[in-house]
């Protein structure tokens, strides 16, 4: 072999090993090089795909060195793939059709050197060689061409796999991202659904927790992760008594259950926990969901249905019952006039029955009142003195006050103004609130109710305090509530504040109550001295 062959072989050989070599992009200048080294007029280089021959280079004296783009069905039905799947390197026959394929090009052919390009057992390629100034190389000159063919094809093996592995990271790259997209979705959504939720093993570790329910207990979800359950969430050292999470763990059931759970402010807030069984692949259950959903509300707004319900129902019986007590109220109420046009000229006893004609007419109204919680009846709105009502108030009561040992300071203001008010109406906001008062003292208390009046420029204050027992705080922002109550069974209904507040707000008023245990209770109620904005 002559030194100029070694030297054009080596340089080839030294480019085909270097790192990140294009081989495709250097087809031309190995042709050349091989020319060269074999002293062949021309050549070519080509490169197989399943698909069929993909590209192909030419090089020749009498041809401009040209590319060829190619698309076959089969790159084996293609004249060159023919020739080397039959005879796998060599000089190929003048009559073969790898032989013509050349010649089609402009080139006429003296010879045919053809080269497989082969890794694995697989071909990738061919190199061809055509009018070689030696019909028939040496062995030696053949071993050369094997190794260079065996480089060649391991460069172009290995940049394939390159070029695969790039775009197998590109795939998953952006498989990736979608993946971490969809994870931040998921996660976002998780977070901003305003329901507790959080997921366990069957072990109860915790294996998610959304913000909400991080929330409820101020502490991240990444810190209660791995954690058991009932030991993060609830504090407890075992499972919660009433827990049903285990029907969906091993039994792949869907449970509900209600859980009440009490604030420091002796609230109570309750909670409806479902809880999902979560499946494999295998249709094996691994997991669970738990959905904790505050229903305190929910039950609030129930519970004021019922007392609708109720409030329906007492008024179809007082409708009922308002014939038959009016009628006896009727007699009564007439023939106190009677007696009282009898005994005029006998003070101690007209008075007697003038209180006797102010409770008959008490009476009547308390019916009207129990009337006006099935329907609205018409206020008579009046200029009225409200140290007049207040007067006939504590007339009706002076009794139950004497009768109990109850003192009573009553402390009208000076020029109080007149309001536009109902007046039967007002007088039963104050029995209503003196009844309540009377019935706040235990045996053993100091017993004094307060009454006392006030003016400002836009509205008048009526102030009713006893040094009765108080009123629990938790109870206070109910009283007002239709059937509630903080007295004993039997000694109260929980109609009279519901009056009482909403005969306030038909007045455009207000009425607020501050109470201690112990101390006693305040109401204040307050009337605008305008007439009330609306009427019922």
């Amino acid at each position: 072999m002559s030194e100029q062959r070694q030297a054009i072989l080596f340089d080839l050989i030294t480019k085909i090993c270097q790192e990140n070599l294009e081989i495709t992009s250097s087809q031309g200048d190995f042709v050349v090089k091989l020319c060269q080294a074999f002293s062949s007029e021309g050549g070519a280089f080509l490169l197989f795909r399943p698909s069929g021959i993909e590209q192909t280079v030419k090089i020749s004296e009498k041809v401009v060195p040209q590319w060829r783009f190619m698309v076959e069905v089969d790159w084996q039905i293609h004249p060159i793939g023919e020739q080397l799947v039959k005879h796998p390197a060599g000089f190929a026959d003048r009559q073969s059709q790898a032989f013509r394929w050349f010649e089609t090009d402009g080139v006429q052919l003296h010879n045919l050197y053809l080269q497989p390009l082969c890794w694995e057992e697989e071909f990738i390629g061919a190199l061809a060689l055509f009018n070689v100034e030696q019909e028939r190389f040496t062995e030696h000159d053949q071993q050369l061409i094997n190794h260079l063919a065996s480089y060649i094809s391991k460069a172009i093996a290995q940049q394939r796999q390159l070029n695969q592995l790039k775009i197998e990271n590109a795939n998953l790259e952006v498989n990736q991202w979608q993946l971490m997209r969809s994870r931040n979705i998921l996660r976002a959504l998780f977070d901003s659904i305003p329901v507790s939720m959080y997921i366990i093993d069957k072990k109860y570790n915790l294996i998610a927790v959304n913000m909400d329910r991080a929330r409820r207990i101020n502490t991240p979800p990444n810190e209660l992760v791995g954690r058991r359950c009932y030991e993060a969430l609830y504090n407890y050292d075992d499972v919660c008594p009433d827990c049903r999470v285990i029907e969906s763990l091993f039994g792949g059931k869907i449970t509900n259950r209600t859980k009440r759970e009490w604030q420091k402010d002796d609230q109570a807030l309750e909670w409806e926990i479902s809880t999902y069984p979560i499946y494999d692949d295998a249709n094996q259950v691994t997991q669970a969901i738990l959905f904790e959903q505050d229903v305190t509300e929910k039950r609030r707004l129930e519970a004021s249905l019922a007392q609708s319900e109720k409030l329906a129902a007492v008024g179809q019986l007082a409708a009922g019952l308002a014939h038959e007590i009016n009628n006896p109220l009727t007699a009564i109420i007439a023939n106190t006039q009677l007696l009282q046009r009898d005994l005029k000229d006998d003070p101690d006893k007209l008075e007697m029955v003038d209180l006797i004609a102010r409770a008959g007419q008490r009476a009547a109204q308390v019916v009207r009142n129990l009337l006006d919680l099935a329907r609205k009846e018409e206020y008579l709105f009046e200029p009225t003195d409200v140290h007049q009502t207040l007067n006939r108030a504590i007339t009706l009561m002076q009794h139950e006050l004497v009768s109990r040992s109850i003192r009573l300071i009553y402390e009208p203001s000076d020029d109080l103004p007149l309001i536009m008010a109902s007046q039967d109406r007002l007088q039963g906001v104050w029995v209503n609130l003196l009844a309540n008062a009377i019935d706040s003292f235990d045996e053993s208390e100091h017993r004094e109710i307060r009454i006392s009046t006030s003016a400002t420029a836009n509205e008048v204050r009526v102030t009713v305090m006893d040094t009765g027992k108080g009123i629990p705080a938790e109870k206070l922002n109910r009283i007002f509530e239709p059937f509630y109550t903080t007295k004993a069974p039997g000694k109260g209904t929980g109609l009279g504040l519901s009056l009482c507040h909403r005969i306030v707000k038909q007045h455009g008023g207000s009425i607020h109550v501050d109470s201690k245990l112990g101390a006693g209770t305040i109401f204040t109620i307050s009337f605008p001295i305008r007439p009330p904005d609306s009427r019922p």
